[in-house]
């Protein structure tokens, strides 16, 4: 037990010397980088085998709006990741990824190719908060799952979202959000949340996504609430539905 003592310390004094020189942080920052693209792919696959109902309810109106614009659509997925998403989209579909982690670009190219009736136009690294590669009124619709709880800025990361959809386009998310008030799995995101934020690169049990739909003016914001069926409390409240531009 000793010797697992010292280990740690030893790591952690190894870490703090790394983190000392301008150097050691940028190497850290790419590591980091580079680890959470790798576990983030591998996770989401899990998440998706228990989620595949849902995620095939919150996608269904997709197959409805292509057929409106007798088109294939251009959907732009923030926070994109590994590409979890791309199995449910329409065949023909034309894809605009955006993330901050460059990382992904290898998985998201290996997605693409696993569901070949989709096409990954553009990867834009940047964060949902300031889109700027991609021009006004641009896409079709926009998708965004498990991103809100990690944003600096919501408010900002939706504004971004009008701002790129084409008039009655739509916005399609699904997010883990916070509890219902006077609950005991609510005090307990409260507690543990401080922690988790460090713990898990920005993210946080707290989200309160829906009232920054809510008001953010959208024509329509449609979205339902549920207990996702995950073996992780913290994470159970899910928020799912579209908001038209």
């Amino acid at each position: 037990m000793a010797g697992v003592w010292w280990f740690g310390l030893v790591s952690v004094g190894m870490l703090a010397a790394v983190l000392k020189t301008q150097r050691g942080r940028a190497f850290f920052r790419l590591m980091h980088r580079k680890v959470f693209a790798y576990f983030l792919s591998r996770m989401v696959k899990k998440y998706n085998e228990r989620m595949s109902s849902f995620k095939e309810k919150l996608f269904e109106d997709m197959k409805t709006q292509k057929s409106a614009v007798a088109r294939n659509l251009r959907v732009l997925e923030i926070g994109v990741g590994a590409g979890a998403n791309f199995k449910f989209y329409p065949p023909g579909t034309h894809i605009i990824a955006v993330d901050p982690n460059q990382e992904f670009d290898k998985y998201l190219k290996k997605n693409a190719e696993d569901f070949g009736d989709i096409v990954l136009q553009q990867f834009v690294i940047a964060p949902g908060e300031n889109m700027a590669a991609v021009p006004d009124e641009s896409v079709d619709a926009v998708v965004c799952t498990l991103v809100m709880c990690n944003v600096s800025d919501q408010v900002k990361v939706i504004s971004e979202v009008k701002r790129v959809l084409k008039p009655r386009g739509k916005l399609y998310y699904l997010e883990h959000v916070r509890a219902p008030p006077n609950t005991w799995l609510y005090s307990l995101q409260n507690w543990i949340d401080p922690v988790w934020y460090y713990v898990s690169d920005g993210c946080t049990f707290r989200s309160e996504v829906f009232k920054h739909l809510d008001a953010a003016g959208f024509s329509q914001v449609n979205y339902q609430k549920f207990d996702a069926p995950l073996n992780m409390p913290l994470v159970k409240p899910h928020l799912m539905g579209t908001a038209t531009k």
